[in-house]
């Protein structure tokens, strides 16, 4: 018999609940998380074991844990999850993930238990730092904007001596605080470059990035690691909508009331949309297919757009034939699919005429 389990997973204890196939609640348990406790109740369940969670922080840990546990594990995307009516608790939230479960209404986030989650570790913890800095650095500009102090000058984090210009002793005490944070959190965030470039030794996929234009050392870096194995994306239009590059018109009634953004990686948004801004200041055929979109009178914005789905295309192509980029990539793909095709239709005709040849 199958039976879909729903775990309400914290750092300090977790929470079971257990539906049978007719939707019944079969056993329900509250422990305090460790792998030994995890594994014991799950042991109880006797028959095929389906298992769900939510994405958390410890979610990485608990699929490299329970996964040979199970018959099926999905970690499920608290996006998609349906509101639930009635009070929180962590056996309704349980219950609900293995109803939802049994129901086939819950959408998988990707896990791999493979040597990329090292890099996916550091990569987070990059992308990490550089949130807190943005947060330390909106703070600061924060204080001289409430006294009406223009913020906009480019060395602007760097200038120590704008403190003066501000007017209390308490506002000068918080801008000089915040400055040593930004300034600390900056020579952490350069330690990572050295472990980016030890990356870049070790892991072909993030060299062969590397030789796109526009495409950085951190850049590949972190678009590996998310991306981590590019044949789970079917084509590049999947990949579009995972990197937030495309939005799909809404329509009800036959009539069409506006667009939404695919959820997806934003981190993957902001990678393409800036290697697309210095794609177009280098000399290459990516320069040449945005000046082409501006011709036909394609405005910057969507023009910009176009280039970064361009390159993430590019990115999702060299990542699953192992590959370099160069001037003529896309002629030689082209040249390397009609090659394929003719080995294949060989390959067939061999297959058919041995069959005949035996009858």
């Amino acid at each position: 018999m199958k039976y879909f389990i729903g775990l309400d997973a914290h750092s300090s204890t977790s929470t079971f609940a257990v539906l049978d196939q007719n939707g019944q609640c079969v056993l329900r348990k509250t422990v305090d998380t460790s792998e030994k406790n995890l594994w014991q109740t799950i042991e109880q369940i006797n028959g095929e074991r389906h298992l769900t969670f939510e994405e958390s922080t410890i979610s990485q840990w608990l699929y490299l844990s329970l996964r040979e546990k199970v018959d099926n594990l999905l970690v499920c995307n608290p996006t998609y999850v349906a509101k639930k009516q009635g009070a929180k608790t962590d056996f309704r939230d349980a219950l609900h993930l293995a109803e939802e479960l049994r129901t086939g209404h819950l959408k998988a986030v990707f896990h791999d238990s493979s040597h990329w989650s090292q890099l996916r570790t550091s990569v987070s913890g990059y992308l990490d730092i550089v949130q807190e800095i943005v947060r330390f650095k909106n703070r600061l500009k924060s204080v001289f904007r409430a006294e009406a102090i223009k913020t906009d000058e480019s060395n602007f984090y760097k200038n120590k001596e704008r403190v003066q210009e501000l007017s209390h002793d308490s506002a000068k005490f918080v801008a000089e605080n915040l400055f040593r944070q930004i300034d600390f959190l900056e020579l952490e965030k350069i330690k990572y470059l050295d472990w980016f470039t030890k990356n870049k030794t070790k892991y072909r996929p993030i060299r062969n990035l590397m030789s796109i234009p526009g495409i950085s050392l951190i850049r590949a870096n972190i678009i590996t690691a998310i991306v981590c194995q590019p044949a789970r994306f079917k084509t590049k239009h999947h990949f579009w909508g995972y990197c937030m590059l495309v939005r799909h018109i809404q329509i009800s009634a036959g009539k069409i009331y506006g667009n939404k953004r695919v959820h997806g990686r934003r981190e993957l948004r902001d990678i393409f949309i800036g290697a697309a801004e210095n794609a177009m200041r280098s000399d290459s055929n990516l320069r040449d297919y945005y000046d082409a979109l501006r011709a036909k009178g394609t405005n910057h914005k969507d023009a910009k757009v176009a280039l970064a789905r361009k390159l993430a295309g590019i990115t999702l192509s060299l990542l699953k034939n192992n590959d370099t980029f160069n001037n003529d990539y896309q002629e030689d793909l082209a040249e390397r699919k009609k090659l394929r095709i003719l080995v294949g239709q060989k390959s067939i005709k061999e297959s058919l005429s041995s069959e005949l040849t035996r009858k």
